[in-house]
């Protein structure tokens, strides 16, 4: 079993490191990393490639982070620690991702992945929260840090007595991560120069985006 397990994690931390932006970049001989925000993931896919290829890259970002933990609960009827380990080997896979130098993107679809199949309530409530603040604000990052902080404080607060520290761990290293990965649109959000979702201006990194809306 431990081999099996091992074989898992291993198999999570590929599946997550899939680079579904930068292949759809490919395809249409554009690469990501030299356009928008110079990011791998769905927000500046949708940005440089349009809503179609955004919404699939988002979607199949998601999928690569919620077979695994799938796999983890059913196939093998593991415990919530090891689900969790596959789950954080997904994220790390889609953020460290061997396949383009280990520069993927934030993780934040992979993430709403494993919690889908971790906790879909506190996924649907997250994902809500994300997307509330990205309709009032504009600012996706912004809706991404708090999407992030929600599943965290929810892990813990719906924790039940008796229930192990797996889940709501994995909720806050998670969210750790996300805000760690958005340093640098933190700064941007309280020096009010963070680009807001759908501006057609410079890119994140404040270069001029030459790339496609």
């Amino acid at each position: 079993m431990t081999a099996t397990i091992a074989l898992l994690i291993v198999f999570a931390f590929f599946c997550g490191a899939v680079p579904f932006g930068f292949i759809a970049g490919r395809r249409k001989g554009i690469d990501l990393r030299e356009h928008g925000s110079k990011n791998i993931g769905a927000t500046n896919t949708l940005r440089v490639l349009g809503k179609t290829a955004g919404i699939t890259v988002l979607l199949l970002d998601a999928v690569k982070g919620l077979i695994p933990v799938l796999l983890a609960q059913y196939a093998l009827s593991l415990p919530p620690l090891y689900q969790v380990g596959v789950g954080l080997a997904a994220v790390l896979g889609h953020i460290y991702s061997p396949f383009v130098r280990f520069k993927g993107g934030k993780g934040v679809a992979t993430t709403l992945g494993v919690l889908i199949g971790l906790n879909p309530l506190i996924a649907a409530i997250s994902f809500g929260v994300f997307f509330v603040t990205v309709w009032l604000t504009k600012y996706v990052s912004l809706g991404s840090i708090l999407g992030a902080v929600t599943q965290a404080v929810l892990f813990w607060v719906l924790r039940k007595s008796g229930d192990d520290y797996a889940l709501p761990a994995f909720g806050t290293l998670v969210a750790l991560f996300v805000i760690a990965r958005h340093r640098a649109n933190i700064g941007r959000l309280l020096a009010g120069t963070e680009s807001k979702w759908g501006e057609k201006k410079g890119d994140e990194t404040g270069a001029p985006d030459d790339a496609p809306v």
